[in-house]
């Protein structure tokens, strides 16, 4: 079964080209979720997130305080860094087993293998897809859209973006650029070229 990396920064527009992939049959899985799922109460990445950054991010229920994380994380590189290097060993050894879940599957249910990955690396992405779409978007467009997601201010939104890759930088990681800056039609037609372009491969 192919697999397809798509990656991007944050207000890309990445979702929605995952969730238009999924309508065309693939199976999509997602970093972002399962980051998530690790950073609960019990989840594999929980423990060693409190050790480093201590209770400080904690909620009074005992989960995750996810902006407050995100609040330090953004605003400091080295402790960013901190962060993704004890996330990513426990993300990809579970996008692993759910890629060789998948694609052991001959049921005919999926035609294709989907990452949705927000930060690219060389294990568990780039060694395991076969092709590497980027989603990008300007700035501004990225921020208004950050800004309406998440219910945070213009200068936050900003701060997050800056964090991350530059779209050339991811450009320059990817086979295929997705430009989503015009409506979901013409996001439709051009994710439809481009994977019909992919799949023929």
């Amino acid at each position: 079964m192919k697999i397809l990396g798509v990656t991007g920064g944050s207000g890309t527009g990445k979702s929605s080209v995952c969730t238009i992939l999924k309508e065309e049959g693939g199976k999509i899985i997602d970093a972002d979720k399962i980051t998530r799922k690790l950073q609960q109460k019990g989840g594999a990445a929980y423990e060693e997130i409190v050790a480093v950054f201590t209770e400080a991010v904690l909620l009074p229920d005992g989960e995750l305080d996810r902006k407050k994380l995100g609040d330090i994380v953004f605003a400091d590189p080295v402790a960013l860094r901190t962060l993704n290097s004890i996330v990513h060993k426990h993300v990809t050894k579970e996008i692993k087993r759910r890629v060789a879940k998948y694609s052991a599957d001959d049921t005919g249910k999926y035609r294709f293998l989907v990452l949705d990955v927000p930060i690219p690396i060389e294990e568990g992405f780039f060694d395991t897809v076969d092709y590497v779409w980027a989603v990008v978007a300007n700035n501004d467009l990225r921020v208004a859209r950050l800004m309406q997601r998440m219910g945070i201010t213009e200068e936050e939104a900003e701060k997050r973006i800056s964090a991350q890759m530059s779209n050339r930088e991811y450009e320059e990681l990817a086979d295929c650029t997705i430009e989503n800056e015009e409506d979901i039609f013409r996001l439709r037609s051009l994710v439809a070229y481009e994977l019909k372009r992919f799949l023929a491969q």
